[in-house]
């Protein structure tokens, strides 16, 4: 009897937060073991070489328990949560005075 294995993986796109700040890009190329895939990180003008990665250092979070991997099935979500990250915080003035009634 032969053990069938999932892959939810396969083709997601990704990004990986690092600890100063700045994050990586890239997709989920394909299964390489039980529990470990290929994966390919964007470059900026050559494709760089697969990496192998475990689901245990995708699933891994920060002292804070902020997710480090973040998965998306395409790169136009991808690019949407990246704009969204990117965009700059828009202050709000919130005023702490009670108005008085005249």
């Amino acid at each position: 009897m032969s053990k069938t294995v999932l892959d939810n993986l396969t083709g997601m796109y990704f990004t990986l937060d690092a600890p100063d700040g700045s994050y990586g890009t890239g997709q989920v190329i394909r299964l390489a073991a039980e529990g470990v895939y290929f994966v390919r990180f964007d470059g900026n003008e050559v494709t760089l070489p697969l990496e192998l990665v475990t689901v245990g250092e995708m699933l891994e979070t920060t002292e804070e328990e902020y997710k480090l991997w973040r998965f998306f099935d395409t790169i136009e979500e991808r690019d949407k949560w990246i704009e969204w990250l990117d965009a700059p915080s828009k202050p709000r003035v919130i005023s702490l005075v009670k108005p008085t009634t005249p």
